[in-house]
Parts: C-alpha cells; sequence; structure tokens
C-alpha cells in the first residue's frame, strides 16, 4: 500500500472531497511502487525541505495497483490569462473577458493538478503577447496565482529579439494575430535572430494553407501535406540556425518520418510532442471516430492542427511507443461550448491528461518506463536548464515532484464531471473524452512535497 507520512497539524486535511477546493498538505516521506531510472522498485522515498533526501528500496508488497511515477510535465498548455496593459480600454477589457471566461492561470492550475500535472508550459499566444522582456515577466508574474508550477514560454514575432535561455514559441498560420507568421521568408529573417535558442514550432505551412480552394472542416482545408511542408522548411531552418528545435503536436505519419531522418544525421536532436486527441480520435468523411467508440459531439473537435486518418493516429501511436516522437503534450486549449460552435479550434485536456496515460497502459502497450519517459523525462529535457536537474527523475537530490497513478480505479468522463470525483476543474467544464472510461485515476499530485490527494483512500 501507498502511503504517505505527513506533518501531523496537516493530517486532517489530507484527501480532496468531491466539490470542494484542493489544499495541499506537506509530506516527509512516500512508501510505494516507484518508477526509478533502472527500473520499478519498491521503496521508501524521505522528502526534505520539498527535496528527495533518500530513496531506499524496502521489501514492503504492494498489491493497490498504483504507481509512483515523477512528476507528469505538459509542454503545451493555453492558460488563456494575459497581462492586460490598458484596462481602461472597453475594447481591450471585452477580449480580457472573454479569453478569460475560457481558463485562468488558477483555474488551468487546478485542473493540471487534478489531472496529474505537475508543471506545465504556458503557451504565449496572447492578444498582447509575451515577447519581450518586461512583457514576459509580467505574464511571469500573473502565472503565480496557479497551483501548480508554470514555465512561461515566450513569443516570437515580427520584432523581437531572444533575451534569455528560455523556451520560445513560434506560430505559422495563415490568419493574422500577434504572433503568427504567414510568410517563410519574414519568419526566416526572425529566427536568424534565434541561433542556438529553444524554439517551439506550431507547424502548419501558411502559405500552403492559403493556397487551398477546397472549404469545409479542418481536415480539409488544412491537409496532411501543410504539416509535412512546414516541418521539412523548420528543419532547414534548424540547421542553418543551430536551432534546439520542438514540433508541437505532430499528427501525420510523413511528418514523423521528416523528422526520424533529419535525426539520423544530425547531431542536434529534434524533439517532437503528440496529443491526447491525435493519439485517440481520428476524422474520415464520415466523421470523428474514437479507439472506444464515437464521441458524443462531432462538432467539438475542430482543431489545429486537425485531426488525421485512422492511419496516422495508429502510426503516431506507435512512434511514441517506440521513441520517434518524444512526448505526450495536451495541447490543452479551453474554449467555452458556445466559442466551439462558433468554430474555435482546440480542445481541454489537463483534467484527464492522467487517466489518458493509463488508457496508453492498459489499451496501448506502453510499459510504466516509457510513461515515465514521455511524460517526465523526455520533457525535463527540453525544458530551460534552470528546471532540468530537478525534474523527470526519481532519484536523490531531485525534486520530491510525483504523480501517483491508480491502475485498480478506472476514471469515467461524463459531461463536466468525472464520475465518483467531481467537476473537471478548467473553467471551460466539458471533456473530449466525455462517454468515455480510461482504465486509471489520479490518486496524488505531489508538487515540490506538498501532497493533493484525491479521495479517501491511500
Amino acid at each position: 500500500m501507498i502511503c504517505c507520512r505527513l506533518l501531523p497539524c496537516l493530517v486532517a486535511r489530507s484527501f480532496v472531497p468531491r466539490g470542494r477546493s484542493l489544499e495541499p498538505i506537506e509530506i516527509t516521506a512516500l512508501d510505494g511502487l516507484a518508477l526509478l531510472p533502472d527500473g520499478l522498485k519498491q521503496v521508501r522515498i524521505r522528502i526534505e525541505s520539498g527535496k528527495i533526501a533518500s530513496v531506499v528500496e524496502t521489501d514492503i508488497v504492494d498489491s493497490t495497483g498504483q504507481i509512483i511515477f515523477p512528476g507528469f510535465i505538459d509542454l503545451h498548455v493555453h492558460a488563456r490569462e494575459y497581462f492586460q496593459a490598458n484596462k481602461d480600454d472597453p475594447t481591450s477589457q471585452a477580449v480580457w473577458n472573454a479569453m478569460t471566461a475560457k481558463e485562468t492561470f488558477a483555474t488551468a492550475g487546478a485542473a493540471a493538478i487534478n489531472g496529474g500535472v505537475t508543471l506545465f508550459v504556458a503557451m504565449p499566444n496572447d492578444p498582447e503577447p509575451p515577447d519581450c522582456e518586461s512583457s514576459y515577466a509580467r505574464k511571469q508574474e500573473l502565472s503565480l496565482t496557479s497551483g501548480c508550477p508554470v514555465e512561461v514560454a515566450a513569443a516570437v514575432t515580427s520584432g523581437s529579439e531572444p533575451w534569455d535561455d528560455l523556451l520560445y514559441k513560434v506560430y505559422l498560420d495563415p490568419k493574422p494575430s500577434p504572433v503568427s507568421f504567414q510568410r517563410w521568408q519574414d519568419l526566416r529573417t526572425v529566427v536568424a535572430r534565434y541561433a542556438r535558442c529553444r524554439l517551439m514550432f506550431h507547424a502548419e505551412d501558411p502559405e500552403f494553407i492559403a493556397s487551398q480552394t477546397e472549404s469545409g472542416p479542418r481536415w480539409k482545408t488544412r491537409p496532411p501535406d501543410a504539416e509535412f511542408r512546414a516541418v521539412d522548411r523548420i528543419l532547414d531552418l534548424t540547421a542553418k540556425f543551430g536551432l534546439r528545435a520542438h514540433i508541437c503536436h505532430i499528427s501525420t505519419r510523413k511528418a514523423v518520418e521528416l523528422i526520424e531522418n533529419y535525426n539520423r544525421y544530425s547531431s542536434l536532436k529534434v524533439t517532437s510532442e503528440a496529443t491526447p486527441h491525435h493519439l485517440f480520435f481520428s476524422v474520415s468523411p464520415k466523421g470523428v471516430v474514437g479507439a472506444m467508440g464515437e464521441p458524443e459531439a462531432q462538432e467539438l473537435f475542430e482543431c489545429n492542427p486537425p485531426l488525421r486518418s485512422e492511419d496516422d493516429r495508429l502510426f503516431l501511436l506507435e512512434s511514441l511507443r517506440s521513441g520517434s516522437v518524444d512526448c505526450l503534450a495536451s495541447d490543452h486549449a479551453p474554449h467555452t461550448i458556445e466559442d466551439k460552435h462558433n468554430g474555435a479550434p482546440g480542445v481541454p485536456h489537463l483534467d484527464t491528461y492522467g487517466p489518458f496515460v493509463g488508457w496508453l497502459m492498459h489499451h496501448c502497450g506502453f510499459t510504466p518506463q516509457r510513461v515515465a519517459e514521455i511524460t517526465s523525462t523526455a520533457p525535463a529535457r527540453i525544458l530551460p536548464p534552470h528546471w532540468q536537474e530537478r525534474l523527470g527523475a526519481i532519484q536523490e537530490g531531485y525534486s520530491g515532484t510525483f504523480t501517483i497513478l491508480d491502475m485498480n480505479h478506472p476514471s469515467r468522463v461524463e459531461g463536466a464531471q468525472i464520475v465518483g470525483r467531481g467537476e473537471l476543474r478548467s473553467r471551460c467544464k466539458w471533456s473530449p473524452f466525455s462517454g468515455f472510461t480510461f482504465p486509471a485515476m489520479v490518486r496524488r499530485t505531489i508538487v515540490a512535497g506538498k501532497c493533493y490527494q484525491f479521495g479517501d483512500e491511500a
């Protein structure tokens, strides 16, 4: 049985009842089956000042089905909240109100903790983007309202320049916005200023998409070649400028194979991530299909990049399992239901991140070791260096940050809740997985020794 040693004054708040706010307790030790760098071991983990002081093997037999993983890291979250420079301007205020009706750092943090995520990277595609040191610092300060640690990604814009060793995000999109590039020539000029930087790319060729004449849903207007062409050109930029490139939400076989081939001959590896929706859902002229049946609401699945064919989905799953794709990242993109009916792209995932990981293990053959790699170890390597020696593994000196998955208790999503657990914490209050049951639940989320426990059993 996995057990936590609690500080005596906090024992009374040792779990989170349904409908209550998340309140952590501080722990000093953790016993159970843990995924260590050399495999699954029965251990006692001692925690001091939020760090792992020791990891000692024990002979305690654990039959609970619970596994202690290094804390899950989500590299791709849209928290929606941003620093508003002019609160007196009615137009600016209306835009800010619309964005924060979808999500805030506080609600995104609560959803992350609920889903077992112990750190997330906040995307910068804001109406007022964090593209310089001062605007970045203001957004970073806002992110402190999240109960889950946040790494803010900086925006690459037409006039921006790098100022620190951060994650910088590049958006390629034919639709004009404060952060999007519509022409490769413009992007090339800007990227030259970011030589050797960590750049995350939204990889869809804006010029190719703009040239499409077919109308209809996004899987028709943003075909697979839009991703392939973008990745091809990004790899050229990577080689020329020595970029540490990361391809976000990769979705097609051709793009994965292109990166695989590039990495065979390059000393600087290009990394990539896959999302739950591209791994679980596929699309055809007949509509959207899930890996365990049809979803409840076909009209909610518009996203960029769009859902792909079943062949692409299965190839993506195998690529994530084999190591050709590096990370599981949610691309948590919360919108109100009204916005979705008006065509807003994206789906929310933070509340269901951990249960989805259980599906990868139970139904798709992912080992616990591979799960730790795609959810923690590999994402930690992609983060800026101030995180890398603290996260991604359960070993002495690292942060006392863990996600505990219970493989004996399923999670069923129905509407705006997870049955038996309570309401979804994301402010948008819906999930693309409504009607589906995953074979695991997040039992505890522990961040630097602060434990959020769900349910009334250890």
